[in-house]
């Protein structure tokens, strides 16, 4: 079962935001092999992407970083959205690790 996360970005501001991924008896999980796409949308029937997010890992540590640079944050509009991660195994099996809402706060100074 996916983390479930409301998060918060600041339009225009780089925005990182860690998730650790464990086993079931809360160990790490090992991500070496592992690839992760991870966007956020209006809604979830959307088919417009509205920012794609760059994922780093710490393969063996079990950790993933989410990561929205300002050039892409800028040029979203304020608002609502959702935004999920996927994570695809090794043996192509493919699983929801965190998902929620995000809310980006407009900005003044651009």
């Amino acid at each position: 079962m996916a983390i479930y996360e409301d998060l918060e970005v600041e339009q225009g501001a780089y925005f990182r935001y860690s998730v650790d991924i464990t086993t079931t008896t809360g160990s790490a999980y090992d991500l070496t092999d592992h690839t992760f796409s991870a966007v956020m949308k209006k809604n979830y029937s959307s088919t417009a992407i509205a920012a794609t997010f760059a994922v780093e890992t710490t393969a063996k540590a079990g950790e993933i970083q989410l990561i929205l640079t300002s050039a892409n944050s800028v040029n979203v509009k304020a608002g609502r959205y959702v935004f999920d991660v996927l994570m695809t195994a090794p043996d192509t099996q493919k699983h929801r690790v965190i998902e929620g809402i995000i809310t980006l706060s407009p900005s003044v100074t651009s």
